[in-house]
């Protein structure tokens, strides 16, 4: 509702003069303001942040996959003591962009075979091939920007 005065000289009434708003009304008001886009700008932040990493676990995630379908396909009578690091390495290089000779720098292979029911260290019996082997390699993977790290366990057997 306004506020009116007295009447002016043609008779009809003058509103009185709007007070404005004082100085800690406006300081007031920033900070609320500052407060929200501090809150709108922290959930982007944290929006962004989740994105990436889903991003780099997808490709960690990738890479893991094409190298267990490397190991599935390779002939170990070609790979000199049941080494089958080529293969992962190779798609280590294709699918997190790694230079090949940089490959071993993110990725880790644990090799086990199977001597009748219990798992032996080592890619191979006695370093040498041998008919019927059971493999079980573990393959890890880190994302060379941010570290972030994914395992899979591929079995390999000749049976």
């Amino acid at each position: 509702m306004r506020n009116l005065a007295d009447n002016g000289e043609d008779g009809n009434p003058v509103p009185a003069r709007d007070r404005g708003v004082t100085f800690i009304e406006v300081l007031i008001t920033i900070v609320l303001m500052g407060t929200i886009v501090l809150g709108i700008l922290a959930v982007t932040r944290t929006s962004i942040i989740a994105s990436k990493t889903s991003k780099e676990a997808a490709t960690v995630e990738s890479a893991l996959i094409a190298a267990a379908e490397r190991v599935e396909r390779a002939d170990r009578t070609l790979i000199p003591l049941c080494d089958l690091s080529g293969p992962i390495y190779a798609a280590a290089q294709t699918k997190l962009g790694v230079p090949l000779a940089e490959a071993p720098n993110y990725v880790t292979i644990e090799y086990k075979h199977l001597i009748g029911t219990a798992w032996q260290d080592g890619a191979c019996p006695g370093g040498t091939p041998q008919q019927n082997l059971v493999q079980r390699i573990t393959i890890t993977m880190e994302h060379p920007d941010s570290g972030l790290t994914r395992s899979v366990e591929v079995i390999k057997g000749d049976v």
